[in-house]
């Protein structure tokens, strides 16, 4: 199912006295410009652009959960110019890294534009939009803003919380709050997202590609599974498992790219190659090698592959062909013979003659997919009873499809019962390792488990040897931190 929803270049154009983006300033103010629902929508796209950039979804995302993690390291020969993608890869990172602010403020200023639109479209009369309308637009900004905090929250830890518009320079020096305290506020907006959102059989016209209910009730599932509130996981995927949702037949279907926002979809960043206000995708340059020439041009070769990533499948496991590709000089003899072991990521590949090397490729970047929802709960099952059968139905549902096997019906392949606790929770962490690789979920995934050294020490001593407690959150930018004197640094940093 093809995209069908264009997002309006943002008409909010944003300053400010400190880098966390809070001051609005556009010659179109809320009172001449919030005259209709149109107005509304309006600023409800200009919300999403934001996350579509190089410095969250387009790029940095997977510079942060990929390298620094056993899926990703540039070594063997294979190096990059770019310091701050060098720094995150061996741990040297530091406040003063921009990577590093550039995540932040641009996740400050997705807040910044959804406090914009919840609060000025809330304000708006009945005569001009619908008590509907009013209250979904305003859902959808609440999941954008949940989705920033959601990513905020896991970086750097507790975070200020933003919930009003910013209208003037006075008192913007703002302490940062708990890390409860932020997810007691994305449980509370996807709360309020999931309740006024269409449902994804229901879909008004055009609106393909944009927040659902569904997208807020995964969120709101793993926004649970981090708290360890398993339970609610259990609930929650309860209820998604009836919203209409399914997997499609081959693991590879979900990058065909007429299948985009299809079924297995619950949220996934929009990108449209040579479409004029609309962002394409990076990716189609970003993890093409350096050496693979196709319609006249050759990639960057990001996000390397490394040997434990590969080998981390089964033999027979299809993923691991459509998420990666091992070279070999006989193919490409213009590849660098020093390349102990020229592996690239395969996924987000567009070969259409249409997608340019910089942001001109069509694929969308899934954020939440059904099978997400499958694994979550079949972790939060075992959690709570490790003899749960339904916690290995669904594991099992997962490994069938990734071998070609019936979804439905036992298998030579299955997981047996009988393991503990910490042996599933092991086989789950590296089945999302698999179905979810390059998608943005490794070093989460590493950190909500307390694995992340040990996952590297099996990759790379060396590196692992400088980790530290500290490396669990990313520095507050130095640069937050002078503008804002009220802003604790992560201890440590």
């Amino acid at each position: 199912m093809k995209k069908i929803i264009c997002f309006a270049i943002s008409f909010i154009t944003v300053v400010s006295c400190t880098d966390m983006d809070l001051v609005p300033a556009s010659n179109l103010s809320p009172e001449n410009f919030f005259k209709s629902e149109s107005d509304a929508v309006a600023a409800i796209y200009g919300i999403y652009p934001v996350f579509a950039g190089n410095d969250i979804y387009n790029q940095f995302w997977e510079v942060l959960q990929s390298q620094g993690t056993d899926d990703s390291e540039w070594s063997g020969g294979r190096t990059t110019n770019n310091l701050d993608k060098n720094a995150l890869d061996k741990f040297q990172y530091d406040a003063n890294t921009n990577l590093i602010y550039a995540v932040w403020n641009n996740h400050f200023r997705i807040i910044n534009r959804a406090n914009f639109a919840i609060e000025n479209i809330d304000r708006m009369s009945g005569d001009i939009i619908s008590d509907q309308s009013k209250a979904q637009l305003i859902g959808e900004a609440k999941f954008l803003r949940a989705l920033a905090y959601y990513n905020l929250v896991q970086t750097y830890g507790g975070v200020p919380l933003i919930l009003t518009e910013t209208l003037s320079l006075d008192n913007l020096e703002v302490a940062r709050n708990s890390v409860d305290e932020c997810y007691t506020q994305i449980i509370e907006d996807l709360k309020a997202a999931e309740s006024v959102l269409p449902e994804i059989n229901s879909l008004p016209d055009g609106y393909l590609g944009r927040a659902t209910k569904g997208s807020a009730a995964g969120l709101l599932a793993s926004t649970y599974l981090i708290q360890g509130d398993y339970q609610n996981v259990v609930n929650k995927t309860a209820e998604i498992m009836q919203m209409g949702y399914g997997l499609w037949e081959n693991y590879a279907d979900n990058f065909n790219l007429d299948n985009e926002n299809g079924k297995e979809s619950l949220y996934e960043v929009q990108y449209m190659r040579n479409t004029p206000g609309v962002t394409g995708s990076n990716y189609n340059g970003f993890y093409r090698p350096p050496f693979v020439n196709i319609n006249g041009w050759v990639g960057y070769g990001d996000n390397p592959v490394t040997r434990n990533h590969y080998e981390c499948y089964e033999e027979g496991d299809l993923r691991r062909d459509v998420n990666t590709r091992l070279y070999t000089l006989e193919e490409y003899p213009s590849m660098s013979p020093n390349y102990e072991f020229p592996c690239y990521v395969n996924k987000f590949i567009d070969l259409s003659p249409l997608a340019i090397r910089s942001a001109g490729s069509e694929n969308n970047y899934p954020v939440i997919r059904y099978s997400e929802i499958l694994l979550m709960r079949a972790e939060a099952l075992n959690a709570s009873n490790p003899s749960d059968p339904e916690a290995y139905e669904n594991l099992n549902i997962i490994r069938r499809r990734a071998f070609g096997k019936l979804l439905n019906g036992a298998s030579d392949i299955d997981i047996r019962q009988g393991l503990s606790k910490d042996e599933f929770l092991d086989i789950i962490l590296l089945e999302r390792r698999r179905e979810f690789a390059f998608e943005g979920k490794r070093r989460f995934d590493l950190l909500r488990t307390g694995k992340l050294k040990e996952a590297m020490m099996k990759q790379n001593p060396a590196i692992a040897s400088v980790i530290e407690e500290k490396h669990n959150l990313l520095p507050i930018p130095v640069s937050e931190m002078d503008a804002n004197k009220l802003l604790a640094q992560n201890p440590g940093w």
